[in-house]
């Protein structure tokens, strides 16, 4: 009888630990993968407004994408140009347009609304 019970005793002993085993198995598993570097995209948000660029000067990481949140809120159609870039969005009024670049020269760079850079819609982008 006594056996009986160490050898059940023993059994039951032997799956807890087989148990305890495998959770400490996937908390080795999740840590590792906390330890793999995240890849994120930069993100700016620029106000294309009658006239103006809201911030008028912009700055970019050299050879790393950058999503450019366009949000015209004038009521004429805009452009975010930037030719030497081969930058180009056409933004309708009160919409907003995303575009992604992705500057490889670092620089200063002439920002223009090819409507209206005549009447001061005008701005740099800065590539470091």
């Amino acid at each position: 009888m006594f056996v009986k019970k160490l050898n059940r005793f023993s059994v039951l002993l032997l799956m807890v630990l087989a148990v305890i085993s495998l959770g400490s198995f996937s908390v080795f598993a999740e840590s590792s993968d906390a330890t793999q570097p995240v890849v994120r995209e930069n993100a700016i948000t620029v106000e294309l407004n009658d006239n103006y660029f809201n911030p008028k000067t912009i700055t970019l990481p050299k050879g790393v994408a950058t999503k450019a949140i366009l949000k015209n809120n004038g009521q004429k159609e805009h452009t975010f140009t930037v030719e030497k870039l081969g930058i180009d969005a056409v933004v309708q009024a009160g919409t907003t347009k995303t575009i992604s670049v992705k500057p490889t020269m670092p620089g200063t760079y002439e920002l223009i609304c090819r409507y209206h850079f005549q009447t001061g819609m005008v701005g740099k982008v800065i590539v470091k």
